[in-house]
C-alpha cells in the first residue's frame, strides 16, 4: 500500500501494510541505495515467504500422498490451513518481489490492479481465512474432546469439506470492502476512508470480527479441552487411541499460541490507529510487527515436525524411501557401468 500524508489528506488506514510498499514500489530507484536495514528485511521476506512455500508446500505434499492415513476431519482441516498459508505465502512473494508495469493515466487496467493488487486483497483474504479455519480447527476439537456423541452426529466428511470450501468463501468475502476503499490517481493507489468516525468504527468492528471474537473462541475451546483431558489423564485412561487425540490436540493448541503471539501486537497497534493514535509506518516497531504477522504463514510446518507424531511418522518414512530409492538407482547404475566395463575389457 502507498506511503500516506496523513496530515494533509482525509485519508486513513485501517489494515497493516505488511510488505511496507506497494507492488509499484518493490525496489528503490537507483539514487536511493537500500540501507543496511532495509536489505536486512528484504532478505527476511524472502526467507519467510520461501520457508512458508517450502513448508506448507511439504505438508501439503505429504497429506495428499498419503491421504488415506491423513483422512480424518481433523487431518483435512490442518490440510486446509497449509494450503492457505501456502496460498498466502506466494502471494506475498509476488506482491513483495513482484514487478507492475507502472501506469500514470487513469485507465480501467490502473484500477483493477489498484483494487485487487496493489491493495494486497487476496493476501489478506487469506490471512482472514486462515484465522476462521483456526476457529473451525478449535471448534471441531472442542467437540471431539468433550462431546463426542455430538462430534459424530456434527462433524461428518461432508460437512468437514463444506466447511473448508466455506473458510475460503468467507475470507474473499470479509474483505471485499478494502478494495472499494482503493484510490487510484497519478499512478498512485492508496486506501482513502470517507470520514474519521467511519474509520473509527469501522476500525473497532474489524479488530472484534478479525481477532477478539475469534481469539474468545479459541481460548474458551483450548481451556475446555485442557480441562477434560486432564480430568480423564487422571482416571489413568491412556490407550494407544486417547495419546494420539491428545497429541494432535496439543499440537493445534501450540498453532492458536503461535497465532496469538504473532497476530496480538499488530491487531492493538491499528486498533489504536484506527481510534486516532499516531503511528509512523516507517517505523521499527511496524517493521517488527510486521514481520512476526508474516512469521504465522510458516510456522505451523515446524510445529507439526516437531510435535505432531503421526506427520513425523509418515514424513520421516517418506524421506527415508526416497532416500532408499536414490540409493539402490545409483548402485544399480554402478553395477551397471562395471558390467559393461569388464564386457568391454581385451580378453
Amino acid at each position: 500500500m502507498a506511503t500516506i500524508d496523513f496530515s494533509t489528506t482525509e485519508a486513513f488506514v485501517t489494515e497493516p501494510d505488511t510488505t511496507l510498499d506497494n507492488a509499484n514500489s518493490t525496489a528503490q530507484s537507483d539514487d536511493t541505495p537500500f540501507t543496511t536495514w532495509e536489505i536486512l528485511l528484504q532478505v527476511l521476506y524472502g526467507l519467510i515467504g520461501s520457508l512458508g512455500i517450502l513448508g506448507n508446500g511439504l505438508v501439503c505434499f505429504v497429506f495428499i500422498a498419503k491421504r488415506k492415513s491423513f483422512g480424518s476431519i481433523t487431518n483435512l482441516l490442518i490440510l486446509n490451513q497449509s494450503l492457505i498459508d501456502l496460498g498466502d505465502s506466494i502471494l506475498f512473494l509476488a506482491i513483495r518481489f513482484g514487478y507492475v508495469a507502472p501506469f500514470n493515466d487513469v485507465t480501467v487496467w490502473g484500477e483493477v490492479v489498484c483494487r485487487l493488487w496493489i491493495s494486497e486483497y487476496f493476501m489478506w483474504a487469506l490471512f482472514i481465512a486462515s484465522t476462521v479455519n483456526l476457529v473451525f480447527v478449535s471448534l471441531e476439537r472442542y467437540l471431539a474432546i468433550c462431546h463426542p456423541v455430538k462430534h459424530r452426529n456434527i462433524f461428518t466428511k461432508r460437512i468437514a469439506k463444506f466447511g473448508m470450501a466455506l473458510v475460503w468463501i468467507i475470507g474473499l468475502t470479509y474483505q471485499a470492502y478494502w478494495p472499494f476503499i482503493q484510490f487510484y490517481a497519478e499512478g498512485e493507489c492508496y486506501p482513502l476512508w470517507p470520514s474519521v468516525i467511519l474509520q473509527r468504527i469501522m476500525g473497532v468492528v474489524l479488530f472484534l470480527c478479525e481477532f477478539l471474537i475469534p481469539l474468545i473462541i479459541m481460548t474458551f475451546s483450548y481451556i475446555r479441552i485442557i480441562m477434560v483431558l486432564r480430568g480423564r489423564g487422571n482416571g489413568k485412561i491412556s490407550n494407544t487411541f486417547q495419546q494420539a487425540k491428545k497429541n494432535v490436540t496439543t499440537t493445534l493448541c501450540l498453532v492458536f499460541m503461535s497465532y496469538v503471539i504473532c497476530w496480538t501486537p499488530t491487531e492493538f497497534t491499528f486498533l489504536l490507529f484506527n481510534l486516532g493514535r499516531e503511528y509512523d509506518f516507517t517505523s521499527t516497531t511496524h517493521k517488527v510487527v510486521t514481520v512476526m504477522v508474516l512469521c504465522n504463514m510458516c510456522v505451523n510446518p515446524f510445529i507439526y515436525a516437531f510435535k505432531y507424531d503421526h506427520f513425523k511418522k509418515h514424513a520421516k518414512r517418506m524421506f527415508c524411501r526416497c532416500c532408499r530409492s536414490n540409493k539402490v538407482e545409483t548402485e544399480n547404475s554402478i553395477a551397471t557401468v562395471d558390467v559393461n566395463a569388464i564386457s568391454s575389457h581385451p580378453q
